[in-house]
Parts: structure tokens; C-alpha cells; sequence
């Protein structure tokens, strides 16, 4: 396993890489997104940026994304955020605050970061998800660093 410390985006999407390959393989998320549009890339400073397009398939309530799905991205690229980090981790708590629905057929962005690291193992990462430059939804959650 070659895993670097990232000094810039393209450290952040090989640990991810590798990472996603030995522990992550047969993820929902990797074999069969729900939302086939989905992308994620991070920026030199280890910052997760995505984006994605609910459709039809994706509703709750009429022309709103399912806050069920919602959440499984936001869990999911907080994981992803984790490994580009050089981090296998569990969820441990999530915390989502919808603020505004997200209205399907329009893109969708959203900024991930690791706001805290606590004994070099519980991480606490937040979630921005905007829509027309307008915050939708924010999160918090925290993970554990898994047992090597």
C-alpha cells in the first residue's frame, strides 16, 4: 500500500485511490452511484469539492432530492475526504441540517473538510452543500481512524 502525505490535490486523489481499492471496493457508491453524475475532487489543500444532479429517480417529495440519499453523499464523501487523507475511518456520528431543499435538475455542489483531528484518531469533518450559490444543507460528522 503507497500511501504519501499530500502536499497537493493530486497526492489527495492517489491515497484516495489506493485506499478506495483495498478497503472500499464493493461500495454502493463505487460499483452503482445512485447519482450517476456524481464527482468529487479535492484541491491542493486536501479540501473535497463535488458535484451532482438529482433527477426524477432521486425524489422524496415531489421535485426535492430524498434526504435519505442526501444523506448517504454527504456520509460518503466524508469517507471519501478521509482516505484522500491517507485515513480509513468509520462514521460515528452524522449530523445533517437541511436549511433548503435541494430542487432536482439543478447542479449541486458541496465542500467537504476536516475541521478537527482529536488523538490522532476521531475526526471531525463538515459538510456545505449549495445550490445556486445558496447553502442547502450543512453537516457535521465524526469518524474514527480504523485499526491498522
Amino acid at each position: 500500500m503507497s500511501i504519501t502525505v499530500p502536499k497537493n490535490s493530486s497526492d489527495y486523489e492517489s491515497n484516495l485511490k489506493t485506499l478506495k481499492a483495498i478497503h472500499h471496493s464493493q461500495c454502493l457508491f463505487n460499483c452503482n452511484p445512485p447519482v450517476p453524475d456524481f464527482r468529487l475532487w479535492f484541491d491542493d489543500g486536501g479540501i473535497l469539492f463535488g458535484e451532482f444532479t438529482c433527477t426524477q429517480d432521486h425524489q422524496g417529495y415531489n421535485g426535492v432530492a430524498h434526504g435519505g440519499l442526501v444523506a448517504a453523499i454527504i456520509d460518503s464523501s466524508m469517507v471519501q475526504c478521509l482516505m484522500g487523507h491517507g485515513v480509513v475511518g468509520y462514521t460515528t456520528d452524522l449530523s445533517i441540517k437541511y436549511r433548503k431543499p435541494i430542487v432536482i435538475l439543478q447542479p449541486t455542489s458541496l465542500k467537504i473538510e476536516i475541521t478537527e483531528i482529536i488523538l490522532s484518531c476521531l475526526y471531525n469533518i463538515k459538510c456545505e452543500i449549495s445550490q445556486n450559490q445558496n447553502l442547502v444543507v450543512e453537516a457535521t460528522g465524526k469518524f474514527l481512524k480504523a485499526m491498522e
